[in-house]
């Protein structure tokens, strides 16, 4: 997850003119938008296409200082066995969780410092963050490679994969949206593999897929990110269950209202309010994904940024990828590299959980012996009694009265 610093530069124009990219978005996916359209769009409103890194890149431009700042703490500090407030888990879990490696030499552990999601078999998403230079304000070319298939970093499991090219969302004149001197927003990349992953793919949650992400509803990040802000790493794939934060809560001002830096637009939060729970550096660019019905996951955010990590009113940032102004841009230029249409259809969430029929009581305990012997005698007293009675000797009733009187007290402090 990206670091936080105060932002000065006014977003306003920006965070107004996003929604009215789903224009543009609309024609990128009928495959019809000429060059144009694209600009009678732009005319109207702010336009949203794709760029790509061998068009776009500085030659001279380097892996965000960020990176190397992730690389050079793992290094030094080893693999640790736990992330914020997760738990280990395992890739055929997450079976579209990938890691994104610097193309230096060294094992995967060394060289991660980023996630990513596989949408499409050579289609990676993940955060812009994690390839943006600041300090010249640009991309770099392509100088990294993919593992997909692994949990263990360390491990030589699953495929590492080379990439051929990385785009990202610009404007009509091809700057990037991203642009950290002024806001996160347009915070996601697609990565495209020069060969296939053999491993499933997931989908972004659809037009018709709201529901599945709501307010409230449960949602998990994975990853290999770090145990606390600036603490060890750890070999083994992590994942954390937290849940989806409404707009309203996380712009309020304990949240993210006070600091500016949550644009509903393009951004959704994720995480437990009272903290401990949380991505961290080393997760960036990793899925956020929610449960749908009948078994399945729908992908509706990457790992973008936070105010620390795990803690309390400072939940997770994360891009909004399952909604315009970014869904359909970023599924059309998907559609365009891959021939893959990664958005889903018609998934509800999951049914709340029946409740669980509540055992059948025990039978009662039956009388003990002395119990059973106690009133064995009763009887026997209540049958010496009635045939007193037929005497008419008083003496003979006064005792077998006597006896029952005495076997019935037994039976009642027995049974």
């Amino acid at each position: 997850m990206g670091s936080i610093a105060d932002r000065t530069a006014s977003a306003a124009g920006r965070t107004a003119g996003v929604v009215a990219a789903a224009a543009v978005a609309l024609l990128l996916l009928a495959g019809s938008a000429s060059a144009e359209d694209l600009d009678r769009d732009a005319r109207v409103a702010p336009g949203v296409y794709i760029g790509s890194a061998s068009d776009h890149a500085d030659p001279d431009a380097a892996p965000p200082p960020e990176v190397e700042d992730v690389l050079d703490a793992k290094r030094d500090v080893g693999p640790s066995t736990k992330i914020v407030g997760g738990q280990a888990t395992f890739v055929s879990r997450w079976p579209w969780q990938a890691a994104i490696l610097d193309g230096e030499s060294g094992n995967g552990f060394d060289r991660q410092f980023c996630g990513g999601s596989l949408v499409a078999p050579n289609i990676v998403v993940s955060a812009a963050h994690c390839f943006y230079d600041t300090i010249t304000d640009s991309f770099p070319p392509p100088s990294f490679d993919v593992v997909t298939g692994r949990t263990a970093l360390s491990s030589t499991a699953g495929q590492e994969l080379d990439v051929n090219d990385y785009f990202f969302f610009v404007d009509g004149g091809g700057n990037p949206l991203y642009d950290p001197d002024i806001d996160d927003q347009f915070d996601v990349v697609f990565i495209e593999l020069a060969s296939n992953s053999i491993s499933p793919t997931i989908k972004i949650a659809g037009p018709t897929e709201g529901a599945v992400w709501a307010p409230g509803r449960t949602a998990f990040a994975t990853g290999w990110g770090s145990l606390s802000s600036g603490g060890p790493f750890p070999d083994q794939l992590r994942e954390v269950r937290i849940g989806i934060i409404s707009d309203s809560t996380c712009a309020s001002q304990p949240v993210y209202g006070a600091s500016g830096l949550f644009f509903p637009a393009t951004m959704v939060c994720a995480g437990v309010l009272a903290g401990g729970k949380d991505t961290c550096q080393g997760d960036s660019g990793g899925p956020l994904v929610v449960p749908i019905a009948g078994g399945g996951f729908r992908l509706v955010g990457d790992t973008s940024f936070g105010i620390g990590c795990a803690l309390a009113n400072k939940p997770g940032v994360y891009g909004r990828i399952a909604d315009n102004p970014m869904r359909d841009p970023l599924a059309a230029g998907i559609l365009t590299e891959s021939g893959v249409n990664v958005l889903g259809s018609g998934a509800q969430p999951p049914a709340p959980p029946t409740p669980p029929t509540p055992p059948t009581p025990p039978p009662p305990p039956g009388p003990s012996a002395e119990c059973l012997d106690a009133q064995a005698k009763l009887k026997k007293a209540k049958k010496k009694l009635k045939k007193a009675k037929k005497t008419d000797k008083k003496r003979k009733i006064k005792k077998a009265k006597r006896k029952k009187k005495k076997a019935k007290k037994a039976v009642e402090e027995l049974c």
